[in-house]
C-alpha cells in the first residue's frame, strides 16, 4: 500500500454469512484498491450481494476470508504505508473501534428509530468518537455539527424533530451526521432508495460535491448515477463475480447483466 492516493485496499476477500451449521457465500474472491477523493459505485441485480459487499468492506460484518486494509493516516494521521488491518475483525491489534469510527462513516438506506431527537442532536451523534469517556461535548464538537448542517444546507431543519421529516430530508440529515463524524471515507448503501426523482437528482449532485474532499463508496440501482458520477464501477453478476473498471470500459457488462442497451 505504497501509493499515497490509496485510502482502502483488500486482498482476496470473499463475502457471505456463516453460523454454527452452515456457510453461505455471496460474492467470490475479489481484490481491489480505492483512491482518495473518488466515487466507487457498486451495482448489480437484486439479491446479488451489493449491500453485503458494502457492509463487509465498511466493517459492519466480517468477510468469510481475505484481508481489508485502511490506511493509517485515515485512521490516526500516521503514515499511509503502515496500514490498519481489519483481517475480518474490528478488534484487530492495529485498529480499535474508536480508530475505526474515525476512519469511516456509514449512511444506510433506512433511517434509524430516533424517538424525539432533533436534527441537531442526530447530527451531533457523529461526534461521539471524539468526545472521550466522559461523553462531554466541547466547543469544537458543536462547531463541527454546525459546519455539517451548513455544508448540506439544512440549517433551517436544526430544531425539527427528526422523525417528522420527509425521506429526502432524513437522508440529508444522515449525510450531515457522517460529515460531522469527520472521516475521510463515507459508505452509502442505497441512499436514494425511497426518494422521488427530484430528490434523487439532488442527492446525486450532493454526493458528487462531497467526493471532492471525501472518498465515497456507494451501492445503488441507479445506473445513470453509476455511469455519470463514478470514477470506478464494480458490477456484481448473478454468479457472485465482481467486474471492476471505469464506467466506459464496463458498458457491455452492464448491458449483458441488466439486459439493457446503453446509447
Amino acid at each position: 500500500m505504497t501509493d499515497k492516493q490509496i485510502i482502502l485496499e483488500a486482498k482476496n476477500i470473499v463475502t457471505g454469512y456463516k453460523n454454527n451449521k452452515s456457510i453461505k457465500k455471496v460474492t467470490n474472491d475479489f481484490s481491489f484498491s480505492v483512491n482518495r477523493n473518488s466515487i466507487t459505485t457498486i451495482i448489480g441485480p437484486n439479491g446479488s450481494g451489493k449491500t453485503t459487499l458494502l457492509k463487509t468492506i465498511s466493517g459492519i460484518i466480517k468477510p468469510l476470508s481475505g484481508n481489508i486494509f485502511y490506511s493509517l493516516n485515515t485512521c490516526t494521521g500516521t503514515p499511509m504505508h503502515d496500514p490498519c488491518s481489519l483481517t475480518g475483525a474490528l478488534n484487530s491489534e492495529k485498529m480499535d473501534a474508536v480508530a475505526f469510527a474515525k476512519a469511516r462513516s456509514v449512511v444506510l438506506s433506512k433511517s434509524p428509530e430516533t424517538g424525539m431527537l432533533t436534527v441537531f442532536e442526530i447530527i451531533s451523534l457523529g461526534r461521539f468518537p471524539y468526545i472521550g469517556w466522559k461523553g462531554k461535548f466541547t466547543e469544537q464538537d458543536y462547531i463541527e455539527t454546525e459546519k455539517a448542517l451548513a455544508e448540506i444546507g439544512i440549517e433551517y431543519l436544526s430544531n425539527r424533530i427528526f422523525k417528522t421529516l420527509s425521506d429526502g430530508e432524513k437522508q440529508k440529515v444522515m449525510i450531515a451526521r457522517a460529515l460531522a463524524q469527520n472521516t475521510s471515507l463515507i459508505f452509502f448503501d442505497e441512499p436514494s432508495a425511497f426518494l422521488d426523482l427530484p430528490s434523487k437528482i439532488e442527492l446525486s449532485k450532493l454526493i458528487a460535491d462531497i467526493s471532492k474532499n471525501k472518498t465515497i463508496m456507494i451501492t445503488t440501482h441507479d445506473i445513470d448515477f453509476a455511469l455519470n458520477y463514478s470514477n470506478e464501477l464494480w458490477i456484481i453478476d448473478r454468479d457472485g463475480n465482481i467486474h471492476a473498471g471505469t464506467p466506459e470500459k464496463l458498458c457491455k457488462v452492464i448491458e449483458n447483466i441488466f439486459k439493457i442497451t446503453l446509447s
